[in-house]
């Protein structure tokens, strides 16, 4: 499972054109991101605002900002993420503000922009200094369209450490409000309000969205017994294990670790 802060030194830039869109609890990273939607809807959250990505319209995300993603499986949606450095005109604003609003309507003019920079990142170092160019130019154009706003640096500055500490503790069995907030120290006000109004997510669902995606990814481990796994993320008790597994994913974990099994027999060689 990917920690809740994802930061890759020497990041650069990844583009791709990615189909069965897979969901995400909230989560902050240091690299820029867009998504522009060529079919289907993506449901996310970003920075508190609410919106439905539809065909054609784009989603621009700074560096840790806080986001998250509903699974969208019949989406299909242009990605790219990159290092601020790259865009070396645009750092310091990249750095420093976000967009007042991060959804861009009518964005279908962009399309062909995103889909040459994917190309061009498959064909080694001299497509990606290319790519590169493309992409501060883009940011540019960007910019100009979506006005910036100052960071919000009280809720900005807390929310991180909060979620670090999520994915550093969260199968803990006594993980709590309390807890993150002695650990922090800093008020369990603070925290709930976090959550609340910068997160807009229950604290107890968000834990479970961890734990489960963790329990996924152990389950997909044949020899690894799932009363193990229900442990090591943090439950205590089976049923109710069984129960948030199912609430989330559709399936019991057994039932899930049968399907990755012949999932995977279908696609050996």
């Amino acid at each position: 499972m990917k920690a809740i802060f994802e930061k890759t030194d020497n990041f650069g830039m990844h583009a791709m054109r990615v189909k069965n869109f897979r969901g995400f609890p909230p989560m902050f990273h240091s690299h820029l991101e867009l998504i522009y939607v060529v079919s289907g809807e993506i449901p996310m959250i970003i920075d508190g605002q609410s919106h439905s990505l539809a065909s054609g319209e784009m989603s621009v995300l700074f560096p840790y900002v806080v986001h998250n993603y509903e699974s969208a499986p019949e989406a299909e949606a242009f990605i790219i993420l990159f290092d601020p450095k790259i865009a070396k005109s645009f750092e310091s604003e990249l750095l420093s503000k976000k967009p007042q609003a991060p959804f861009l309507k009518n964005a279908e003019r962009f399309e062909p922009l995103f889909k040459r920079i994917a190309e061009l990142t498959k064909d080694g170092e001299i497509g990606y200094k290319t790519a590169y160019a493309y992409l501060e130019a883009f940011m540019g154009e960007l910019i100009a369209l979506m006005p910036l706003c100052e960071v919000d640096t009280v809720f900005e500055n807390m929310t991180k450490p909060i979620l670090l500490y999520c994915s550093e503790h969260f199968c803990d069995e006594d993980i709590g409000i309390k807890k993150i907030a002695d650990g922090l120290y800093i008020s369990p006000s603070y925290v709930s309000k976090v959550f609340s109004f910068k997160l807009k997510y229950n604290f107890r669902e968000y834990i479970n969205e961890l734990r489960i995606s963790k329990a996924k990814e152990l389950l997909s481990r044949p020899d690894a017994r799932i009363l193990n796994i229900m442990l090591e993320c943090g439950f205590q008790n089976q049923s109710s294990f069984n129960r948030i597994f199912s609430k989330i994913c559709g399936m019991s974990p057994r039932e899930y670790r049968q399907k990755k099994l012949v999932a995977k027999k279908i696609t050996e060689p």
